[in-house]
């Protein structure tokens, strides 16, 4: 551990040499009776956690009042994998990101929130942090020490049975999930990178399609576009491409010629990219499943190293379910009021649905040489920064559609191109297939909270 800093933060080095932030919880119980508003607001934080929920009103109102209030800045580390503790964090306001580090990997295994607590694996497991948990909005959390706990529930064993019987089967789960992140990444499974677009006109499929041309040049062979912007989809037709077949029409192959039909409904342009389509006519839409999709991906994840969704406007069973599925999502907006408004919704619901804040990019997209708005205004009504900037293109992209080009293989002075290689680098930084380079870049968001367009 390092010294207390002029934050009021210390500095931990992990057993990778890596350095974090953590808030120190000071070690004293508030002074004083709380407020009876105050008491009536830490009991019910305590009747949303699982396990404390039971316990009787007295009991309750007695461990509230042991309660001390720690508020915590996004992206600072709360709990660090490795460490000793002896306190649980119950989560008032805010989210947390928990995160277990196995080399050559940094795996998200949950997102908590309102009512969610940790921090109990050292002293009731016999075991150090199973996992690191950063803030990743502001928090306000309620910390109890373990001799607090012990000295309110007295000789009555069946809470604390109870929490370690959860607390084990968190542990289990954890470990599961992150067993099988490390094993896709051994395997070089291919990386997934949904792309959504909350309104449509923000361009969208034009990024889409430009991202995997980018890609394409790194990894030629090896970047697919899997056109999801249902039930019409274009982005073949932008390539030059004339599609014959669609993910739609794969759904009644038997299983054992399931794969061989997928790879053989690709189409491959002469620049690098390949292309699935999702459907070929409107009606046809509703044939593209959850399930479907979980099968292409799949069989998908084992052929390409980067697999890229262009999701569309509107979130439906099937984008949940890739969503599910995704390593990175990519958010495009245009700068327009109507557009951030939806845009900002959207930043909502995809980080309440668990997407990790540094695996979620956005792109602003200038569909017009003077946009209405401000960068530092989309930054302000977005709450977040804007990791890529494509620049107003001009005739450029039309002129590209009806040539049936991919502007980032043919121009590299486009702004598009700019822009999708920009992203190409945010990707390569979070998914390299050298292990290295993943490694680095990932120990350093975990670490520091960096968005991804300040590698």
């Amino acid at each position: 551990m390092g010294p207390e800093n002029e934050f009021g933060l210390r500095e931990v080095l992990t057993g990778t040499g890596r350095r974090a932030q953590a808030p120190i919880v000071r070690q004293h119980p508030e002074t004083g009776r709380p407020a009876y508003h105050e008491m009536i607001a830490r009991v019910a934080v305590l009747e949303r956690a699982a396990v404390f929920f039971s316990l009787p009103e007295g009991v309750l109102r007695a461990l509230a009042r042991r309660l001390r209030r720690v508020t915590v800045a996004s992206g600072e580390m709360i709990v660090c994998q490795g460490e000793p503790g002896d306190t649980i964090f119950f989560i008032e306001q805010g989210r947390c990101r928990v995160v277990i580090e196995r080399p050559p990997s940094v795996v998200t295994v949950a997102v908590l929130t309102d009512g969610d607590f940790f921090g109990e694996d050292p002293w009731l497991l016999k075991r150090p942090q199973q996992a690191s948990v950063y803030a990743q909005t502001d928090c306000v959390l309620l910390a109890v020490d373990r001799q607090s706990l012990q000295t309110v529930l007295g000789r009555d064993r069946t809470v604390l049975e109870n929490l370690t019987r959860v607390a084990e089967h968190r542990f289990r789960t954890f470990a599961d999930t992150t067993v099988q992140a490390a094993w896709g990444m051994n395997f070089m499974e291919a990386t997934v990178v949904g792309v959504y677009s909350p309104k449509g006109g923000s361009g969208g499929t034009c990024l889409s399609l430009n991202a995997v041309g980018s890609l394409a040049r790194r990894y030629p062979g090896q970047a697919l576009l899997l056109d999801l912007d249902l039930p019409y989809t274009h982005a073949a037709l932008l390539a030059g491409l004339v599609p014959t077949t669609s993910l739609a029409r794969l759904a009644d192959v038997p299983p054992g010629s399931f794969e061989e039909a997928l790879l053989s409904a690709i189409l491959y342009h002469p620049g690098g990219p390949m292309i699935l389509t999702g459907s070929l006519r409107p009606e046809e839409a509703d044939e593209v499943t959850p399930d479907l999709v979980t099968r292409a991906i799949g069989v998908l994840r084992k052929t390409f190293r980067y697999i890229v969704v262009d999701l569309g406007v509107t979130i439906t069973d099937t984008t949940l379910a890739l969503l599910d599925l995704t390593q990175h999502v990519v958010l495009v907006a245009a700068p327009e009021l109507s557009a951030l408004k939806s845009a900002a919704d959207a930043i909502d619901i995809l980080l309440q649905l668990g997407t990790p804040h540094d695996r979620l990019s956005v792109v602003l997209n200038n569909r017009s040489e003077k946009p209405a708005v401000t960068r530092s205004a989309v930054e302000r009504m977005l709450k977040r920064g804007v990791d890529v900037e494509v620049g107003f293109d001009y005739s450029r992209p039309d002129q590209a559609a009806l040539n049936g080009e991919i502007l980032s293989i043919t121009n590299p002075r486009s702004e598009i191109t700019k822009g999708t290689e920009a992203l190409a680098d945010i990707l390569d930084a979070y998914h390299s297939p050298d292990p290295s380079t993943r490694k680095s870049n990932a120990l350093r968001s975990a670490a520091h909270g960096d968005r991804p367009g300040e590698l």
